[in-house]
């Protein structure tokens, strides 16, 4: 064990000058460096298993920059059938639907969204509802519903 050195003690590496004006403060930095690294080693590890989502949504972007917005249409519903928790099977209906020029229901699809996002139990959860609203009010122009 460490002896202790006092505060108002003359510091032991030789300077003459009190511990609390000579060493301590760096012996105090390398303190909580190394409480800040054993309680880092002590963090649990959290794994997040990978469930498709982020496959599955991208999918949707590819096949509309591929063209294949059939196919796109078919992600979107599985996105919606097995993800139902999140947003993206609403947002990428909607972009889908607004790419294939169906303005009423990417504009419903967007409505959707944003009702979604800005539900009290999901609020804190999700930025960019205007993104949302945006979205909608312009689906809805496209389609002369404004």
């Amino acid at each position: 064990m460490a002896p202790i050195i006092g505060r108002n003690a003359t510091c032991h590496c030789g300077s003459g000058k009190k511990y609390k004006k000579c060493c301590l403060p760096a012996d105090e930095a390398k303190l909580a460096a190394l409480r800040q690294a054993v309680a880092a080693a002590h963090r649990p590890v959290v794994v997040i298993e990978d469930d498709g989502l982020d496959e599955l949504s991208n999918s949707v972007l590819d096949l509309v920059r591929d063209g294949h917005l059939q196919e796109a249409i078919a992600a979107c519903k599985r996105l919606l059938d097995e993800f139902p928790e999140v947003v993206d099977g609403l947002e990428r209906s909607g972009m889908v639907h607004a790419k294939m020029g169906d303005h009423a229901t990417a504009a419903a699809f967007y409505r959707r969204a944003f009702d979604f996002v800005t539900h009290p139990s999901r609020r804190d959860h999700y930025d960019g509802a205007d993104y949302y609203r945006e979205q909608m009010e312009q689906e809805e122009r496209l389609a002369g519903l404004r």
